[in-house]
Order: C-alpha cells, then structure tokens, then sequence
C-alpha cells in the first residue's frame, strides 16, 4: 500500500466524519444544485412581482418644552429616552395621520391606487390605517432626533409618483406634529393660567373671613396683648420636664432598695447574715461570723478530744456561742429595719415627684386650652394663607410673562426631498437572490442528508462489510462495457483482473475452479460481470468456461452475439453431448456454453441433479477455471442449488439499486444452503460521486482474506500503482 493510502487510513476521526459528510453531500450533488436553482428562480419571480416601495425622510428635533429665553431661572435639559418613545407614539397617533390624510386629500390619492370604491368614510379610515402602517420612526443614537420615515407604493401609477407622495407625506407628519404642539402648549400654559388665578382669588376670600373671624375673638374675649400669651405655657413645660427626668430616677431607685429589701426578708437570719454584707457593705457583721466560726471549731475539737457535755470548757464554749449567736440575729434585725425604711423614703420621694408631675401637666392643659391660645392658633392660619397667596401671585406673574416668550420643543431639522432619479428602497433585487442562494443551499443539504437517511441501499464497501458482515473482492465503476468491445476503455480490464486476483488469493476458494455469479435480484450486473471476468482470465492464459445457468432471463448469449438453442440444459437433460453444446469464441482459451432450450415445465429443478453435477465435473477436469451466470437468489430455486455443487460463490450487488434488507437476504440464502460465499462484488459505482471507488479510479487496490496459523481471519492486501489512463 503506497503513502496516499496509509494517509488517507491514518486520518482522525473527525476528518473521516467530515469526509463522509461531504461524502453525502457529492453523491447527492444533484439534489442540492436542483434545489438551490428552484429557490433562486422562485426569488427572481416573487422579486419580479412585488411592488416597487419608495421611502422619504424628514427629520425633526423633539426635546422638552423650554422657553428660547431662560428669565427667571436656569433650566437644564436631560436626554430622555422615555420622553422620546412617548413622542413617538403621539407622531403616529391618529389623530396627527388624520390631520396628515385631511390636508394631503390621500383618501383620494390611495383610495384610486388601491381601488377603495367604498363610502369616503371607509377610503378615509383604510388610508388612515394604511399611513400608519407604512410610516416608522427611529431615534438617531445619542441625540435627541427622530427619523420619520414613509414607504409607499402606488399600484396601477408609475414608477416614481410613489416616491412623490412619501415625500409630501412625511413633510407634513413633521409640520402638523409641530403644529398641534405648539398649539396644545399654548392651550395647556393658559388653562394653567386661568385655574392659578381662580385659586388665588379663592385663597383672597379665605384670607377675608379669617380676619372677619379674628376681630370677632379680640372683641370677645378683650386681647390686647399679645407679646405675653406663651409666657407661662413655655416654663410651665420646662418644669414638666424636669419633674418627668427626677419621677423616673426616684422610680427606679425605690424599684432596686425594694428588690433589695424583698431578697433580704425573704432569707433566714444565718443566710442573711452571710450575704448582708456583700449587699449592703455592712462590715459590723463579719467579726461576729469570724468568732462564731472559732467557737464551732472549737467545739469540734473538744468533741473529738472526747470531753462530755458537762465538761467546764464544753459548757464555757458553748455559752460563748449562744451569745454570739444572739449578737449576730440581733445585728440581722438591725440591718433589715434599716433597709426597710430606705426603701420606704425612696418610695415616698416617688410619690411626692409623682404627685408634682401631675398637677404641673394639669395646670399645661388648662392654660393650652385657653382663648389666648385660639386667638394665637387663628392668627398663625392667617399668615400661612397670606404667605401662600403671595407665593401664588408670585407665580402667577412669572407664568405670565414666560407665555409671552416663544418656546421651541419641536423643530424640523430636514425636510424629506425626492431625487431626480429615485430608486426603490424595496425589493432589493442583490439581497433577496443572496437570500435565495443561501435558503436553497440550506434546504438542498437538508434535503441530501434526507434522502440519504432514508435510503437503505449498499452505498459503499463499509455498507457491504457492516450490513453483509462479508469482504468485497471488486468495486465495478459505472459505463462498463463488454472487454470484447472495440469501444472498451483500456483501464476497465484492470478492474477485472482486480477481481481475478482477489478471486485466485481467496483463501475460501482455495484451490476450486467453479465461481458461481449471482445477486439478490434482477438487473445487477452479473451476467457483464461474469463474461468480464471469464475474458481476462483467458486473456491471461487461463483456459476458460463461461456458463450461462441463468435459464429463466439468459443474457450471456446476446453479449457473445450466438446462438441459445443448444446450452448446459440440454446436456443435463440428455439431448446433446458436453461438445455439443460447447460454442468457441474468438478468444481460444474462452469457451461458451450457453443454457440453451427446453421446455418450460422441464426447466424446474433441472440444477439439482446428478447429470447437473457430472457436467461441472467434467468441466473442472478439462478447463482451469470454470465462470458461471446463475439466477438471482431470491425468487428463483435453481440457484440455491447452483450454490451447494459449486467451489464459491460471488454475490454482485449493485451500487445503490435494491434495500440492504434484500441483499442481506440472499447472502444469508447462500450461506444457509451450504453455499461457499467468497465475497461481494459492489456493481455499478458512480465514480464522480462515491468514496468507494477511489481506490479504482485513481489507485488500483484489492483486498483478501487470510488465515493466520491461530485460526483468526485477517485483511490483507496489496496496490498496483496509478491509473495511467
């Protein structure tokens, strides 16, 4: 095998996969190119068909309403990208496109191209719509200016009168929006206006009765000073704060010395007496404990030293810790009474605080409530009104003056024009047969890749290895015409002895001469196959037979131009001796036997029988290689018989002609019935389009199978060079 080959094997999978791809795609070249022509052509006449559209621009300037004079104050305006939606919408509302309609006389205009013949209500609202439609809006990026933009075709006018109109319409878009505008602005500021100065002639009337109101409480109740009404009110309230700051100390500490005071009742005298002086600080008591400590470990000593009750240091000591005893309880009763009673004084002062907070407050309420406080309350309600009254006017003077200054919140940049020569936005010839291109390149792979999984046929050698689980022996290319024939390319034998030499190194055939050629069904090339293959082993310098056994559709006859009356079925049946049916050819070492005539009824079974077997044994002793045509395998019984007397058998299949399901068929019927299958023979190839036959158009390569000496079976192979031709 030469380096091309050991490159081509050594590729990486996805090279393979991409190779099959385009694999597909090659052999189905025909599918793609008639799809992508139908998809370009059928762009060109709905291109041809669609209306020529004209588009015009106007473009206009929309920001905030903001006086061309700033008087008063410094104004700031901020892009908005909202606002600018918003005034989008107000530009197509129907109210401008009516206005638009109404002053152009479109309905007129549209109605005629369109054909509208309905009532003028009915053209004037569909051109309405239709203006609508046709006009879109964008936002020049980061400035604050609007596209209008109007495509328009005219039917049934010429070409350019479309363009006209788009102009005409998208000018006035842009007036009548600045129109109603400034209009609705002027309308907006003098309603303001007249609600702002009724609202101060309002707030004039109230001013009036609260002072009505005022008079009437000075006379009533006699004011006349008004310097001194929240003098007593004000330190009135700061007492009060006071008294709330010193009731809530003395709360909480008559709340500790009673906390205090309940845990110290609640022990007995000796836990009081332990834990007295950690609570109070109370150092009186601890020299007492001390002693009484000292007494009870004496007493435990004199215990231990095994003195009696009665003993004059036990009675002493004891005496000792009865007094002690009784200077400790009494110290305890002393400590209690004490923190009683201060518990009791810090509840008292709470009291007392209590009681003072109370009647302070009181007193606050009563002077709060008073006449002086309403009169006070009635005056402030009277300067509030003034202050926002004047505020009012105020406003009301610099509303006044700004309406008098002119505003600009709309402004038409450029106005739509129509050039001398105009061109259709619309269709865009260039684009749509791009697009045309690309969606029948698209759908035709789609559709390749379709039709290819849906074909089950053999397509390639792998198919026969992976669905036949058997070796092909020899790849035929398309156009393949009898070797004898004058018009017989050179390089067509060379497949042929291909195939004679897979044959002769087959180790399943061993050292047989007998081949039968069959295939699954009618029509796969057996018949050319066999001659062929007869034709250069004689060319070699093999004697040969070729054997038409095929004696329901014989063909081998007509290739070799004889006659068919006399063939094998006449000697089997013994009408005529092995000689006699012989037919020399031109070639000496080719001999013919063709499967001759006999009755119809007779032809059944004709294969299975002794007489059948001694003419092939006959013809394997006089001739080196014997080459038979046999009937397809499914459907005809005869060549299931062929198959069990002779050496092997070659199955051809044609490239891409029957399912896989019926090849596969035939090839188990071969092997089922004792059949020695020496391999495939792939029929039919199309050398342009399959990957199958590189190896015959470009580098001649064949293939056996072998035996090694553990009994496992192995691929061999070898190369015969480039084609030349």
């Amino acid at each position: 095998m030469n380096n091309d080959d050991t490159n081509l094997r050594r590729q990486d999978p996805e090279s393979v996969h991409f190779l099959d791809y385009w694999q597909v795609l090659f052999s189905r070249k025909e599918v793609v190119i008639a799809v992508s022509l139908m998809m370009i052509v059928t762009g060109i006449i709905i291109t041809r068909q669609m209306p020529r559209i004209y588009s015009a621009t106007s473009l206009i300037q929309v920001q905030r309403a903001t006086p061309d004079i700033d008087v008063f104050s410094q104004s700031y305006y901020r892009y908005d990208p909202i606002f600018l939606r918003t005034q989008f919408e107000i530009i197509k509302s129907r109210k401008i496109i009516e206005a638009v309609v109404r002053r152009e006389r479109l309905d007129d205009i549209m109605g005629a191209s369109y054909g509208w013949k309905s009532t003028q209500t009915a053209a004037f609202d569909n051109t309405v719509k239709l203006i609508q439609g046709k006009t879109s809006l964008s936002i020049r990026r980061d400035t604050e200016l609007i596209e209008i933009t109007v495509r328009l075709d005219k039917p049934d006018s010429k070409d350019g009168e479309a363009a006209i109109v788009a102009a005409r319409v998208a000018n006035t878009i842009a007036d009548e929006f600045l129109k109603q505008t400034q209009q609705e602005a002027r309308s907006s500021a003098e309603d303001a206006l007249k609600d702002l100065g009724a609202e101060i002639e309002k707030m004039d009337r109230d001013i009036l009765q609260a002072e009505e109101k005022l008079a009437e409480m000075r006379e009533k109740y006699g004011i006349t000073l008004l310097s001194d009404i929240d003098t007593g009110t004000a330190a009135i309230r700061s007492g009060i704060v006071q008294l709330a700051a010193e009731t809530a100390r003395a709360a909480m500490i008559a709340d500790i010395k009673k906390s205090k005071y309940e845990k110290i009742v609640e022990l007995s005298p000796e836990e009081a007496a332990g834990t007295l002086g950690i609570l109070t600080g109370d150092v009186s008591l601890q020299p007492l404990i001390t002693e009484k400590q000292k007494l009870e470990m004496t007493a435990t000593v004199q215990k231990q030293a095994g003195l009696g009750p009665n003993h004059p240091s036990v009675v002493q000591n004891e005496a000792l810790l009865r007094d002690i005893a009784n200077r400790i309880s009494g110290r305890v009763a002393e400590i209690k009474l004490g923190l009683k009673v201060d518990y009791e004084q810090a509840q008292a002062e709470y009291d007392m605080y209590s009681a003072r907070l109370a009647e302070e407050r009181t007193k606050e309420r009563e002077l709060s409530s008073g006449s002086a406080l309403e009169f006070y309350k009635t005056q402030k309600e009277i300067e509030a009104m003034r202050s926002s009254r004047d505020t009012l006017k105020q406003r009301l003077v610099f509303e006044s003056v700004a309406t008098k200054i002119p505003t600009t919140s709309v402004r038409i940049i450029e106005e739509a024009k129509v050039p001398e020569t105009p061109v259709p936005v619309s269709p865009n010839f260039a684009l749509n047969i791009t697009l045309s291109v690309v969606a029948g390149l698209f759908f035709g792979v789609v559709l390749a890749f379709f039709v290819e999984y849906l074909d089950t046929t053999i397509k390639s050698v792998e198919d026969v290895e992976k669905y036949l689980n058997t070796n092909v022996v020899g790849v035929i290319p398309q156009r393949m015409r009898t070797l004898s024939d004058a018009g017989a390319r050179p390089k067509h034998s060379e497949v042929y002895r291909v195939l004679r030499m897979n044959l002769k190194s087959s180790a399943k055939l061993g050292g047989g001469k007998i081949v039968m050629f069959t295939s699954a069904s009618a029509g796969e090339g057996k018949s050319l196959t066999s001659f062929n293959l007869a034709y250069v082993c004689a060319e070699v310098g093999e004697k040969v037979l070729l054997i038409d056994t095929d004696l329901h559709r014989p063909r081998l006859h007509k290739i070799l131009n004889v006659d068919n009356e006399i063939g094998i079925s006449n000697v089997v049946v013994g009408e005529v001796t092995f000689d006699e049916a012989l037919i020399k050819t031109d070639n000496s070492k080719l001999d013919f036997m063709p499967s001759g005539r006999i009755a119809s009824s007779s032809i059944y079974g004709l294969m299975d029988t002794d007489e059948m077997k001694a003419v092939l044994e006959e013809a394997r002793s006089r001739y080196d290689r014997v080459i038979m045509d046999a009937p397809p395998m499914v459907g005809v019984s005869d060549t299931s018989q062929l198959a069990r007397i002779c050496d092997g058998v070659v199955m051809v299949v044609q490239h891409r002609k029957y399912p896989r399901a019926i090849c596969k068929r035939a090839k188990d019927m071969v092997t089922s019935m004792g059949g020695n299958l020496l391999g495939v023979v792939l029929n039919n190839v199309n050398a342009s389009h399959d990957y199958s036959s590189y190896y015959y158009e470009h580098q001649y390569y064949y293939y056996y199978y072998q035996t090694d000496s553990d009994g496992k079976t192995k691929r061999t192979g070898r190369s015969k060079g480039k084609n030349k031709s």
